[in-house]
């Protein structure tokens, strides 16, 4: 008996070859189904491969991603694969309307390889993360690449740099192998080559360097504060010479200048 292909939350737009189901009646939907209350009917170990794009944003809870992760472990065969899509939780598009929850890498690296042990029980069956995979625009590979900027530190600590990202996992009933750390790519589009996110944190770090880091952030941290009162007292001077006597008369006297046409700057003043 051939395994089964599924896409969860498919809505009008289901994978070729796979049984689309959605919580509405619309093209493509095979099976109308409310994936946050009901199970999938399918029986256990029946699942070789689980799709989905853009659904899980849309769960109204984490709650019920849990049941939803659990009900795929169930139905899935031991080796089967999982492909999940949806937008980085830094980008302006994951916080539109209608989204509900915001991924990024740790809601899979948690229950995958931090904390597989808890997770493997409530799943009943060892998810095993095997790759993460950023999409990024061209035009902002393009300026990432002018400016000389990593995607590893880019991605890590500014915002608008990823517009989706996929992950893809392997389901397995009986693992008893290690704990393996997924690879991380980056492409233009899905369907695109894939490059390697090179990541230079992988060297880690010493306790000398730890220690200048502290002493660097700490004079620079001095320097803006010693730069911020400056500026407060400039303020504060400006302020008072403004309220004086003279200033009111030397503004009075431009003005009146300004008035008959002998002042035409005004940066004259």
């Amino acid at each position: 008996m051939n395994k089964l292909k599924i896409d969860l939350g498919c809505g009008p737009c289901k994978k070729e070859g796979t049984i689309g189901i959605d919580v509405q009646e619309q093209p493509g939907v095979d099976c109308i189904l409310d994936l946050q209350s009901e199970p999938l009917p399918f029986p256990d170990k029946s699942v070789e491969y689980v799709y989905s794009s853009h659904f899980l944003e849309h769960v109204e809870s984490a709650h019920y991603v849990a049941k939803i992760f659990a009900e795929i472990s169930r139905v899935c065969v031991d080796g089967a694969e999982l492909e999940f899509w949806t937008p980085y939780t830094w980008s302006n598009s994951a916080f539109i309307f209608g989204h509900n929850l915001f991924f990024n890498e740790d809601h899979y690296l948690h229950p995958c390889v931090w904390h597989y042990d808890f997770w493997e029980k409530a799943l009943k069956g060892r998810w095993l993360l095997k790759e993460i995979t950023y999409i990024i625009n061209p035009d902002v590979l393009v300026e990432l690449y002018r400016n000389k900027i990593s995607i590893d530190f880019a991605q890590k600590y500014y915002k608008g740099i990823v517009r989706e990202f996929g992950v893809f996992i392997e389901v397995r009933h009986e693992y008893k192998g290690e704990n393996l750390q997924p690879k991380r790519t980056f492409a233009v589009d899905r369907s695109s080559k894939r490059y390697p996110v090179k990541s230079k944190s992988e060297v880690g770090w010493n306790p000398v360097e730890l220690e200048n880091a502290f002493e660097w952030f700490s004079s620079v941290e001095l320097e803006r504060s010693q730069a911020q009162t400056e500026l407060e007292q400039f303020k504060d001077m400006v302020n008072v010479m403004q309220m004086s006597k003279f200033w009111k008369l030397r503004t009075a006297w431009f003005n009146f200048k300004k008035s008959i046409g002998l002042v035409t700057d005004t940066r004259s003043i």
